[in-house]
């Protein structure tokens, strides 16, 4: 509890700090004055959102290691048994990873993970960028 409003606290603390009020109750209006940099801010961080094609998530990598041949084996083994997950292979010097599934949040992936656990020898939730959902 007090963490919370710790946090409230703050948050109102930062909020009027950067934001100004000017209430006339002759003229009946209200004027907000910001910061400009603050604008600045929040129009770049717009931009970069639409430019990406991705969110931040979670997926589930399933084999690590430096064959190429034994990550694409993982990657149709696990085709094979779970049809209808996205699967990548991503190669980062010196290694290879299978990750699969796009999920937005870690108890979306556990689900998958239970399952995928006995059927390879190392499995692993990971914070990753992904695709937006499907609608």
């Amino acid at each position: 509890m007090k963490y919370l409003l710790k946090h409230i606290a703050i948050v109102l603390v930062i909020s009027l700090s950067v934001v100004s009020f000017n209430l006339s109750a002759q003229n009946k209006f209200v004027q907000v004055q910001g910061d400009i940099k603050l604008d600045t801010l929040i129009n770049r961080n717009i931009e970069v959102n639409k430019a990406s094609n991705s969110i931040q998530g979670f997926r589930i990598q399933i084999f690590f290691g430096s064959e190429r041949k034994s990550a694409q084996d993982a990657r149709t083994k696990f085709t094979q048994l779970h049809p209808g997950f996205d699967t990548y292979l991503i190669y980062q010097q010196p290694y290879f990873k299978v990750r699969v599934g796009d999920f937005r949040t870690k108890l979306e992936a556990h689900n998958l993970y239970r399952k995928v656990l006995p059927e390879f020898e190392r499995v692993f939730i990971i914070p990753d960028r992904i695709n937006f959902p499907k609608l």
